[in-house]
């Protein structure tokens, strides 16, 4: 997985996180992807660190989100805001808008990142449709994840547990 941000002291996007993951299945919702705890996962900075939770995530390539489900005892899922994620030969990319949302494990969420995506936008880098639709799309993913429609329920779970069997 290869995840690109913008730099507005550089004016260019390029990728700062990326991980291996592996293909779980496919279902109503997506494709659904995995890593396991330990994953390397390289940093801004070059470093790589090891991913902290096991996680998965599901993928639609017609949505402008990405949701990674947690479940640990801290926090459920996070989503970014992003560009319709694209499958280049097996690496899955996409362009992180900053705008972010969260479900703590006591099904509290928030969006989060605001200033982060407001300087973004003001910066002239981002289409100012790309602007108005992770505006849209953080607005419409609010009431969704906090009622647990699917797939902010507990459909991940299957995946997570296969992942670890």
């Amino acid at each position: 997985m290869s995840k690109h941000k913008w730099s507005l002291a550089n004016a260019r996007c390029s990728v700062a996180f990326s991980w291996s993951v592996v293909r779980l299945g496919s279902d109503r919702h997506g494709t659904w992807l995995g890593s396991r705890r330990g994953n390397p996962v390289r940093q801004p900075d070059g470093r790589q660190e090891a991913q902290r939770r096991d996680a998965v995530w599901v993928i639609d390539e017609n949505t402008w989100w990405l949701t990674a489900f947690w479940f640990t005892p801290e926090t459920d899922l996070t989503i970014d805001i992003c560009t319709p994620p694209t499958l280049e030969g097996e690496t899955w990319s996409f362009v992180d808008l900053e705008l972010d949302l969260f479900r703590r494990a006591d099904g509290q969420a928030a969006i989060v990142d605001q200033e982060e995506f407001d300087l973004l936008a003001a910066s002239g880098l981002v289409a100012e449709s790309e602007v108005q639709k992770a505006s849209d799309t953080a607005r419409e993913l609010l009431p969704l994840i906090l009622s647990r429609s699917e797939p902010f329920g507990d459909a991940a779970l299957p995946w997570l547990q296969a992942q670890r069997a």
